[in-house]
């Protein structure tokens, strides 16, 4: 059943967003917690063998012993580094390969299914790959390129389910309360798996987070409305049901979707920019810093790596929904335009990481490094406020395909990967992996500088088309009583506040079709 739209209208939106935080916790949790499994397992990466190897005592490390290290809990595989990485470059390789047709399929169809089954997906597959893994290599490439093929139409359906229902002045915080579950997981993966693997067995994080999505996913496919554009916008002050401000796109509008203003739009294309310099750090944040703290400090255990790992994000999702409200405040007051709000943001986040992590390609101690990807990663959250929400404001009806399209700068963590297993992944030396930071920290920073020039946070002059005229009809009540029964008693003494709409699109032929809202 859905959520009754009634007096909590207001929470409702909030339980919406809610909801994808968690499914994005989890599902973002896969591909953390298949790269410290991975980082475990391989031969050439036993703790207790490198210890020996090189005299240092395990002592050093929170976590000195894994007590499933020679048993019947453990398991150890003749995976080369170059291998492990190139499993992760097959997930974001297949997230690239599906990240234009994730827009158009949230332009076309309902965001809900969309978000709630692929979600669905990938925790069934995350439930077979530990057998899976027991097979020949190219199994093990073609699940995790599926998990990213599925992975990568959730997130533009999700973005687009809640603009939706978002007003103009909470967007950033709705998303970012949904993209917190994206950032707070890998803290969450890391310390789960790491305490797994070594106190429990090597494959028992995979069933648990893959049965907590399974579940998670059928809740939100159980629970949510199917048609979020019949949700009902109310102004927390006046507690009045209010029409949405901008239009949504409906299948009606996916073939007038104007595609190439857009691939030629320098806002767009600084949003790409920002994306794909994100995505590059996101994926050595994700996949490669475990194998970092491995390769160069020999001491440190699976579950200190994965604190280690952890930590950082912990501090990114603290920072995250205050630096959300503190650009809304900007925005609300008026105290800077939106297009500064958002370069702003743009600065103080990924100006500080990109700084951080050219930082680290000069330090050779783990504790400078972990501070510097503390600082690093908390500051990086300002940014979510930036290029994050940005396609919201450049075009709200089609803020599904251009988060599709932005996603296509997954190609930022294929390129990562595939670098790390041609440097770190061969020699797993301190060198390489130096250069490994300071190639990302200086891409991250060049972005930045794009993204400064070319940014905007007004609406585009392409996204006005189709022309949109809301003409105000006779005032009524009765079709949404007749849908929504809980609202009777809330707008009983409020009949003639509600309007309803008649939309009339102009499409490219100069056709008209009229369309009735209830708002």
């Amino acid at each position: 059943m859905p959520f009754p739209r009634c007096h909590s209208c207001v929470s409702n939106r909030y339980m919406i967003a809610f909801f994808s935080f968690l499914l994005l916790l989890v599902s973002v949790g896969y591909r953390t917690c298949f790269a410290l499994v991975v980082t475990h397992i391989t031969k050439f990466n036993v703790s207790d063998d490198a210890v020996t190897t090189h005299g240092n005592s395990s002592s050093d490390s929170i976590f000195p012993h894994c007590t499933t290290h020679n048993t019947s809990n453990d398991r150890r595989v003749n995976w080369s580094g170059s291998t492990t990485f190139l499993f992760h470059a097959a997930f974001f390789a297949g997230q690239l390969v599906a990240s234009m047709p994730a827009g158009m399929l949230a332009v076309r169809f309902s965001p809900k299914w969309i978000f709630g089954t692929t979600i669905l997906t990938t925790s069934v597959l995350f439930l077979i790959l530990p057998e899976a893994s027991k097979g020949p290599e190219a199994l093990v490439f073609v699940i995790r390129a599926l998990q990213g093929i599925v992975e990568a139409i959730a997130v533009p359906a999700m973005n687009a389910f809640i603009s939706s229902v978002a007003a103009k002045t909470e967007r950033a915080r709705l998303i970012n309360i949904a993209y917190a579950g994206a950032y707070l997981s890998p803290a969450v993966a890391m310390i789960t798996t790491g305490a797994t693997t070594c106190y429990v067995s090597w494959d028992s994080i995979m069933y648990i987070y893959g049965a907590v999505g399974a579940a998670c996913s059928v809740l939100w496919l159980v629970l949510i409305d199917k048609n979020p554009r019949r949700s009902y916008v109310v102004n927390e002050n006046t507690n009045l049901i209010q029409p949405h401000q901008t239009p949504v796109a409906t299948q009606h509008s996916f073939r007038s979707v104007p595609w190439c203003k857009i691939f030629t739009s320098l806002p767009m294309i600084a949003v790409w920019v920002a994306s794909f310099c994100r995505n590059l750090i996101f994926a050595m944040l994700i996949t490669e810093v475990q194998q970092y703290f491995k390769d160069v400090y020999l001491h440190m255990s699976t579950a200190s790596i994965g604190l280690f790992a952890a930590i950082p994000h912990i501090f990114m999702a603290l920072f995250m929904i205050p630096g959300s409200f503190i650009f809304d405040t900007l925005t609300k007051k008026n105290v800077m335009s939106l297009t500064k709000v958002r370069k702003l943001a743009q600065f103080s986040g990924y100006g500080v990481q990109g700084a951080c992590f050219l930082a680290i390609g000069f330090v050779d101690n783990h504790i400078h490094a972990f501070v510097l990807l503390c600082v690093g990663v908390a500051f990086s959250a300002f940014a979510i406020s930036g290029f994050q929400t940005n396609p919201l404001d450049l075009a709200p009806q089609y803020v599904g395909a251009l988060t599709g399209l932005a996603r296509t700068g997954m190609i930022g963590s294929v390129f990562s990967e595939v670098l790390a297993s041609q440097l770190p992944g061969h020699s797993h030396s301190l060198e390489d992996w130096q250069h490994m930071f300071i190639i990302t920290g200086s891409l991250h920073l060049g972005g930045v500088v794009f993204y400064l020039i070319f940014a905007s946070g007004n609406i585009q002059s392409w996204a006005l088309e189709p022309k949109t005229i809301m003409k105000p009809m006779v005032p009524t009540i009765s079709s949404a009583t007749e849908e929504n029964g809980a609202f009777n008693e809330s707008m009983s003494t409020q009949d003639s506040k509600n309007i309803q709409y008649d939309t009339i699109l102009d499409d490219s032929s100069g056709n008209r079709e009229r369309r009735r809202s209830i708002y």
